[in-house]
């Protein structure tokens, strides 16, 4: 039996941060790409959501423009 404070298997990985992970519009806007390019087959929705996340998850995050910080 586990002790009630050990996290179950499926939590050890870390959290990706919240700058780094898709917003869910754009996984979905992705996900109903993918589900075009395969030709509207009904039936994969779960499998062309997983993809766009991985997708969207390995792009390089666009940290937007330069802003000089001040100095102390």
């Amino acid at each position: 039996m586990r002790k009630p404070t050990e996290k179950p298997y499926f939590a050890i990985r870390e959290p990706e941060s919240e700058e780094n992970r898709p917003i869910h519009e754009q996984i979905e806007i992705r996900a109903y790409q993918i589900y075009i390019e395969h030709g509207r087959v009904d039936g994969h929705d779960l499998e062309d959501w997983l993809q766009a996340e991985r997708e969207l998850a390995a792009k390089p995050v666009n940290p937007g423009p330069m802003t000089k910080r001040a100095t102390a």
